[in-house]
C-alpha cells in the first residue's frame, strides 16, 4: 500500500531521488577531502583550495543563470533553446580565462581555469536534467561514478605520479571531463540547430549577477584568507566549510525537485498548491537543521579530528557557520521561490547588499581574527539574506507566520 502510494506521488519519488543522489556525492566529496587532507597535508590541500574557489566564483558568470533559465523555459518550448545556450556558455567561458589570464599570477589558478567552462557547462546539463524530470540520470553520474573515478585516480596518483598539489588538479580535470561525455552522450538528441533566443537571456541575466554575488558572498571568506594568511588556514577553514555544508545539503536536495515543480505550478496557475508545498517543506527542514546543527556542534572536535589534529582549531569557526547554515534552510527554498516564479530580480539586489556587508565585515575581521573572523562574517551575511528572502516570500505569497503552525 505504502509503495502504491509512493509511485502515485511523483514529487516523492523526485524527492527521495535527489536526497539519496546529493548524499551519495556530499559522502564522497567528504572522503575526496579527507584524502586530500591527510595524504597532502592542509598547505596542499590550501592551494588547490584557492584556486578551485576563483574557478567556481567565475563558473557562475560563466553560466550566466542559463541553467535556471532552461529550467524555467523547457516546460514552455522544449529543447529548441539548448544550443543556442550551450554556444553562448562556450564563448563567455573563452571571454572570461582570457580576461583572468591577464590579472591572474597564481600557477595553481591558471592551470585550473578551463574548470570554468567545464564546470559551468556541467550545470547547464544539469538544468536539462532538472527540467526533464530525470535527477537520478543526473546524480549517478555526478554524484556516484565521476567521484569514484576521481577518488580513484587521486590515489594512484599519489603513490605512483607526485605528492603535491599537481596529483590532485590532474584528477579533478579527468574526473570532470568523463562527467561532460556522459551528459552529452545521454542528451545528444535534444541538441539542434541554433536558435536565438534573447529573451532566455534577458530572464537569465539577473539569475546571473545574483547568483555570483551569491557566491561571492560564500566565497569571499576563502579569497581573504588566502589573501591575508596561508595556504594551511585556507584549507582549514575549507574542511569547516563543507562539514557546515552539510546542513545545506538539505535545502538542496528539495531545491532540486521544488525548482521544476515552482515553474510548472506556477505557468498553471495552482498558486494555493505551490504555497502549502513551500510551508510544508520549510516546517520539515527547520525540524532536520535543527537536529543536524546540535550534532555539528556537539561533536565538532571528534568530527574535525578525523581530517588531520590541524584542523580542529577550526571548531569556532563551524559553530558560527553551522548557526548561518541553519538559518539558511529554516526559512525553505525562498530564492528560488522567488526566481521560479518570475522575480529574481528580488535575490540580486539582496545579494547586492549583503555582498558589500560581507567584504567589508571579511575585510575588518579575517585580519584579527583570523579564520574565526571569516566565519563570524559568513554567519551574519547569511542570515541577513535569507530573513530578507523569507520576509520577501511571505509577502509575495500572502503567508502569514501562523499559516507554519497550522500546516500538517
Amino acid at each position: 500500500m505504502i509503495k502504491k502510494i509512493l509511485y502515485k506521488n511523483d514529487f516523492i519519488i523526485k524527492l527521495l531521488q535527489s536526497f539519496f543522489g546529493k548524499v551519495s556525492y556530499t559522502l564522497l566529496t567528504m572522503v575526496f577531502t579527507f584524502l586530500c587532507t591527510r595524504l597532502f597535508g592542509a598547505e596542499e590541500f590550501g592551494k588547490y583550495t584557492f584556486g578551485y574557489t576563483v574557478v567556481i566564483l567565475f563558473m557562475i558568470l560563466a553560466k550566466a543563470g542559463l541553467d535556471n533559465g532552461l529550467i524555467f523555459n523547457i516546460p514552455k518550448n522544449g529543447s529548441k533553446q539548448i544550443s543556442f545556450v550551450f554556444l553562448f556558455n562556450f564563448l563567455l567561458s573563452i571571454i572570461i580565462m582570457v580576461i583572468l589570464l591577464l590579472f591572474i599570477s597564481d600557477p595553481i589558478t591558471i592551470i585550473l581555469l578551463p574548470l570554468i567552462w567545464m564546470l559551468s557547462m556541467e550545470q547547464l546539463f544539469f538544468g536539462i536534467y532538472r527540467a526533464s524530470n530525470n535527477i537520478k540520470g543526473f546524480y549517478i553520474i555526478n554524484g556516484f561514478w565521476s567521484l569514484l573515478l576521481r577518488i580513484s585516480l587521486l590515489l594512484i596518483f599519489y603513490y605512483f605520479l607526485s605528492k603535491n598539489v599537481a596529483s590532485i588538479v590532474l584528477a579533478v580535470y579527468i574526473s570532470v571531463t568523463f562527467s561532460i561525455l556522459l551528459y552529452f552522450y545521454q542528451n545528444k538528441s535534444k541538441f539542434h540547430k541554433i536558435y536565438v533566443d534573447k529573451d532566455i537571456l534577458k530572464y537569465s541575466a539577473p539569475l546571473m549577477f545574483s547568483s555570483f554575488i551569491g557566491i561571492l558572498i560564500d566565497k569571499t571568506d576563502i579569497l581573504m584568507i588566502g589573501y591575508f594568511s596561508t595556504n594551511t588556514s585556507v584549507g582549514i577553514y575549507q574542511v569547516t566549510v563543507q562539514v557546515s555544508n552539510l546542513l545545506l545539503m538539505c535545502l538542496i536536495i528539495f531545491n532540486t525537485v521544488f525548482a521544476p515543480k515552482i515553474s510548472t505550478l506556477y505557468h498553471l496557475g495552482k498558486l494555493e498548491k505551490l504555497k502549502t508545498i513551500y510551508l510544508k517543506s520549510t516546517k520539515y527542514l527547520f525540524f532536520t537543521g535543527m537536529l543536524l546543527s546540535l550534532f555539528l556542534i556537539l561533536f565538532r572536535e571528534e568530527i574535525l579530528v578525523v581530517f588531520g589534529r590541524e584542523f580542529v582549531e577550526g571548531g569556532y569557526a563551524l559553530t558560527l557557520r553551522v548557526i548561518g547554515q541553519f538559518i539558511n534552510i529554516s526559512v525553505g527554498g525562498v530564492w528560488i521561490m522567488l526566481a521560479m516564479t518570475g522575480k529574481p530580480i528580488y535575490q540580486m539586489y539582496t545579494n547586492l547588499i549583503t555582498c558589500i556587508l560581507n567584504i567589508s565585515l571579511n575585510l575588518i575581521l579575517i585580519p584579527k581574527y583570523g579564520i574565526n573572523g571569516a566565519a563570524i562574517a559568513s554567519m551574519i551575511s547569511l542570515i541577513l539574506m535569507n530573513l530578507t528572502g523569507f520576509v520577501l516570500v511571505l509577502k509575495q505569497f500572502d503567508i502569514n507566520i501562523k499559516d507554519f503552525m497550522k500546516i500538517r
